[in-house]
């Protein structure tokens, strides 16, 4: 295409995503919805063509939905009254036989972010937490999250927060994690999720299925838990020794606060402790990376 001012170049998209040749054809189609992208990335208003956006999500095409999902999340504030088409058609990707499909759709639906479509949210992530496909319950934990976040000020639903506390059980790692945290937000001001000895011991035995920054927010939410005996103490320390000595350092540091916080009745644990990770600390304060470096002599401090 040559080059073009802004409007020149909406009105030239706009003519080519009308023309039935060019929707006929499915790869012209997709590249086309792909200049509105490029044109979306360098500045140009593209907000009028929504409209002919909203067409294109129609599509089997996964590639397109995506970069179509791209452009929707990004207008979707301008048009709220257009919004409504978009969420009826990913309500209905939302029933599509692919799980990527699904997860794209759930994941778009609740980043557009307009609290006047919250009510056509719901029914859908309430779906997605029963999904059969991993992905999709991954994308609904954090969509409940999001919901909240439009509306804080409203009641918690109860079934919604029983629903995300069973989900810490569930055999996908990562949707383990993502509850937390989407409990974590959504119960803020109530002190965020309740970590009781049951919780604590299954979050400690799944611990090395998840990976660097899921082991960190697991360490991170068990410190506000107290072992009710010295045994229950010194069994969780044990489970905890190994990634005392992890090899990446933000296991190995939030191991070690929550190492502090559970000992800070036996100093000498904490001693004990404190002289196993000398090493790994010292060696990350001479890492290459001036962040890394940083956050090492923040944690010796």
């Amino acid at each position: 295409m040559p080059y073009l001012s802004g409007k020149e170049t909406v009105k030239e998209i706009r003519r080519a995503l009308s023309n039935p040749n060019i929707q006929s054809d499915p790869l012209r189609y997709r590249n086309t919805v792909l200049k509105v992208i490029r044109a979306m990335s360098q500045g140009v208003d593209v907000s009028d063509l929504f409209s002919e956006m909203v067409k294109a999500c129609a599509t089997v095409d996964v590639v397109q939905k995506k970069l179509v999902y791209v452009f929707l999340c990004s207008y979707a504030h301008l048009n709220p009254e257009l919004s409504l088409l978009v969420v009826n058609t990913l309500r209905k990707d939302c029933l599509d036989s692919n799980p990527m499909v699904r997860s794209l759709a759930l994941r778009s639906m609740t980043n557009l972010r307009l609290p006047s479509l919250v009510e056509y949210v719901e029914q859908p992530l309430t779906a997605g937490l029963r999904d059969r496909a991993a992905g999709v319950r991954r994308v609904a934990v954090l969509g409940w999250a999001k919901l909240h976040n439009l509306q804080p000020g409203s009641e918690i639903d109860a079934t919604v927060v029983n629903e995300l506390y069973s989900l810490l059980r569930d055999p996908d790692p990562v949707v383990m994690v993502n509850c937390l945290r989407a409990l974590e937000e959504i119960l803020k001001e109530e002190g965020g999720v309740v970590i009781n000895k049951p919780i604590t011991h299954h979050l400690l035995n799944r611990l090395k299925e998840c990976d660097i920054w899921g082991q960190s927010e697991v360490l991170r939410v068990l410190q506000r838990y107290r072992p009710q005996s010295e045994d229950e103490l010194f069994d969780i320390l044990s489970l905890l020794d190994s990634s005392l000595v992890s090899p990446h350092p933000p296991v190995m540091a939030a191991t070690l606060c929550l190492f502090l916080s559970l000992c800070s009745s036996f100093p000498a644990v904490s001693q004990a402790a404190l002289e196993r990770v000398r090493g790994p600390l010292l060696a990350a304060c001479g890492s290459g990376s001036r962040e890394m470096r940083f956050t090492a002599l923040c944690h010796i401090q």
